[in-house]
């Protein structure tokens, strides 16, 4: 379930693409089926889900998996050459790090001129309802630091260097899934209400009928968990 558009991008044949924080790839898988004849590095700090990225691999047969590889790697110290990639994706992580500042500065420094960064952090007022609903939600290990205003991480991303091209939002249905986890934060996985809605997303991310499309993309301009940034080096 992708949390950017890639529709929007036009990328140059054997164009090589990163996802820093991959979690399970799902921006590597879906980079593999919408460009051909890319090469692809997913990087991210967890072990095992860079164990699922490559399990992962097993199901792109049909794509060619050998131009992508999963790897360990920090953020404030990236493993690349200057101007080694055309596209970046750095999807939900900046609300988790220390110093985002110095994240950025690194993918500045390994993006191409005129290459495309996209980043995605949660939207300002549904995150702000969750960390409202629950403290545990706010201080759970590993979880947001802080919570980001939209002017603010544009002025924050373009002030090294980067120019702000749009923006949109994704995922309206989870937000609601994430309420309803932290008002019933202690007993969420035996709570009959978390696990509808959690049988319920399962089913639009499997099925995804047309009305379910249209409707989120209705609800997402208001409702979106996620609030996605598409820049360009310049």
């Amino acid at each position: 379930m992708l949390t950017f558009n890639l529709n929007k991008l036009s990328l140059p044949n054997e164009s090589k693409i990163l996802d820093v924080g991959c979690g399970e790839g799902r921006h590597i898988f879906g980079s593999l089926q919408k460009f051909q004849n890319v090469y692809c590095i997913g990087l991210d700090q967890d072990l095992l889900l860079l164990d699922a990225c490559k399990e992962g691999l097993n199901f792109f047969n049909e794509l060619n998996s050998r131009s992508t590889t999963f790897m360990q790697g920090s953020v404030y110290s990236l493993p690349f050459d200057d101007n080694s990639f055309d596209l970046i994706f750095c999807s939900e992580v900046l609300e988790h790090l220390e110093d985002y500042h110095a994240a950025i500065k690194e993918i500045y420094r390994v993006l191409k001129s005129g290459g495309k960064f996209l980043s995605s952090v949660p939207s300002f007022w549904p995150e702000k309802i969750c960390w409202t609903l629950s403290k545990d939600y706010q201080e759970m290990p590993g979880g947001h630091l802080r919570i980001f205003k939209k002017k603010q991480i544009i002025k924050d991303i373009t002030n090294h260097g980067f120019k702000y091209e749009q923006s949109e939002r994704f995922h309206g249905f989870h937000s609601a899934y994430w309420w309803c986890r932290c008002i019933f934060w202690k007993n969420q996985d035996s709570n009959p209400i978390v696990r509808v809605y959690k049988k319920f997303l399962e089913y639009q991310i499997l099925k995804n009928p047309f009305w379910l499309q249209l409707l989120e993309k209705c609800i997402n301009p208001i409702f979106g968990k996620s609030i996605a940034f598409y820049f360009q080096k310049q």
